[in-house]
């Protein structure tokens, strides 16, 4: 199991740069009349500050990869399909699946589709697929690839991306930057491995540490708080609890200023 979705939800939430945002947030008109060369070249600058702000590398750790616990192992002997992961978060709770169904055969009905980014059809080798929050409003549904490098999970790839409104919940101002958050978040990533290390047992759950594949940690990203446990196959709007609008308000008062900046005029 990687933590894919929920590096790219916390990302979402506290690193989406003000400057970028800011030159994509046109108004229709001016949009029309810009020239493709320019906004093509903001996407470019957003995706690669936004890169460079998820996967600035923290200190190094020697022996990272050595002797972390192995979840998915535990999940599969207890029947992966009977069992999920859940991440239990101050943002939410996610769900993890360790399946190579489609995305939307687990999507509850009443999930509208608002984006989406790659191929439900495109092959991965050990496919797992994560539901995490992006806001009271949103979550964000991957399929994406993994593998066990020693004593860590790491995921290469995200093959497929879903945007999902999920009803119960008021717009807010922070809501309508979302579906630009989800593409910019995408594209940071592609092309990019990160892995993670778990400490813990099946009785107790386990903490989740966050590397680069050269040992450096991962501190924009890094959750040690959050725990990985495991729980019975059910539906998901049972299992995912929605993250407080409070939580949601903390994320974005931890935000770099630049950050905040953004969400002051649009975000």
């Amino acid at each position: 199991m990687r933590l894919a979705a929920t590096l790219l939800a916390a990302a979402a939430i506290l690193l989406v740069p003000a400057a970028a945002s800011a030159q994509l947030e046109l108004e229709a008109p001016e949009a029309e009349a810009q020239d493709p060369a320019e906004a093509l070249a903001q996407v470019r600058a957003a995706v690669a500050e936004m890169r460079a702000q998820m996967f600035r590398p923290g200190e190094k750790v020697e022996g990272w990869d050595v002797g972390g616990a192995d979840p998915d192992s535990e999940l599969k002997t207890l029947g992966a399909d009977r069992n999920f992961f859940v991440i239990r978060s101050d943002l939410g709770h996610s769900v993890i699946i360790l399946s190579d169904r489609r995305i939307a055969s687990f999507a509850p009905a009443d999930w509208r589709i608002a984006d989406s980014y790659g191929s439900a059809v495109d092959a991965v080798e050990k496919p797992f697929i994560q539901f995490s929050w992006l806001s009271p409003r949103y979550v964000i549904a991957t399929r994406a690839n993994g593998f066990r490098r020693n004593g860590v999970d790491c995921t290469d790839r995200t093959t497929h991306a879903l945007l999902y409104e999920v009803p119960g919940e008021e717009m807010t101002e922070e809501d309508e930057q979302v579906p630009i958050l989800f593409r910019l978040g995408l594209l940071a990533t592609e092309e990019q491995t990160f892995c993670t290390r778990y400490e813990g047992d099946r009785s107790r759950g386990w903490r989740m540490r966050a590397f680069l594949p050269d040992g450096h940690r991962l501190p924009a990203l890094d959750r040690p708080q959050d725990l990985l446990t495991i729980v019975p196959a059910g539906p998901l709007d049972t299992l995912m609890v929605r993250p407080a609008p409070a939580a949601a308000s903390a994320a974005a008062a931890s935000a770099p200023a630049s950050a905040k900046a953004t969400r002051t005029a649009r975000n």
